[in-house]
């Protein structure tokens, strides 16, 4: 699954987050290999140490039992704001690609800063898919299907947030389905488009997922009233840090998002 087949996400879409890049040393690829230095994710975890961290969040099974024996795990260390996680097979094709950044998190109006872990990208793919095997149609931005590892993912980023000493970590969803996807571990910062993502869930609970998010990428979803409802990108945030977890999932934004979610509903319209 291609979760983000684009890093220009419109981040000015949303006002609820002020994201810059954490001030760290820049420790770029060419002088780890003119000192012949093991490259190290965020300049911390060796190869062996990310390596338990993905067996240890049941990845490397997962992958395994989706066909792929003895993958091999390489690290790209291009600087600390570009650090890229590999799994491949045997004959070194990709099966999961992940490009991962550290961010400071600041809610706006708020002088709290908080480094979280950004996956601005994250591709898993069946390689040994042919076009003729499946005749169900590939989400957006697929060329293969995915792995259906992204729980297994997910769970290998928060311990790895937990290792790194970070609060969390987020994710721009590029397509409707991402966010369905990643749900299971992160809300929308937004309680507007977390409500509004419910309820488009809510809506349409029974259908075919690929289906729905085609048919809202082909604008084809209305409102109620007959309104076209467009996917906006926003932020979605999953916390380790059970203090930043009540700061921004307090009360009033459940009680915003449950308002968002009963009040919209929406129809679909033929082609």
């Amino acid at each position: 699954m291609g979760v983000f087949s684009s890093t220009d996400k419109k981040k000015n879409e949303s006002d609820w987050l002020n994201l810059d890049d954490l001030s760290l040393v820049d420790v770029s690829k060419e002088l780890n290999t003119s000192l012949n230095m093991e490259p190290r994710l965020f300049n911390r975890f060796t190869h062996y140490e990310v390596e338990q961290l993905l067996v240890s969040a049941g990845l490397i099974s997962a992958v395994e039992k989706r066909g792929f024996p003895n993958p091999i795990i390489e690290l790209e260390i291009l600087n600390n704001f570009d650090n890229r996680i590999y799994i491949k097979t045997e004959t070194k094709k990709i099966l999961v690609h992940t490009r991962l950044k550290v961010s400071q998190f600041q809610m706006k109006g708020d002088d709290e800063q908080f480094p979280m872990i950004y996956i601005d990208w994250l591709l898993t793919q069946n390689i040994n898919f042919e076009p003729g095997d499946i005749k169900k149609e590939l989400y957006f931005g697929q060329e293969y299907p995915g792995l259906n590892v992204l729980n297994e993912f997910t769970d290998f980023i928060r311990v790895l947030s937990k290792r790194l000493g970070t609060s969390g970590a987020f994710n721009v969803p590029e397509y409707f389905h991402d966010a369905v996807l990643f749900s299971r571990k992160f809300r929308f910062i937004d309680p507007e488009k977390e409500g509004t993502f419910r309820a488009l869930v809510k809506n349409f609970r029974g259908t075919n997922l690929r289906s729905l998010s085609s048919q809202i990428h082909q604008n084809r979803v209305r409102y109620e009233n007959g309104e076209p409802y467009e996917w906006k990108y926003g932020e979605m945030i999953s916390c380790t840090d059970p203090y930043l977890e009540k700061k921004v999932f307090h009360e009033a934004y459940f009680k915003k998002v449950d308002e968002v979610k009963e009040k919209l509903k929406f129809t679909l319209v033929s082609k």
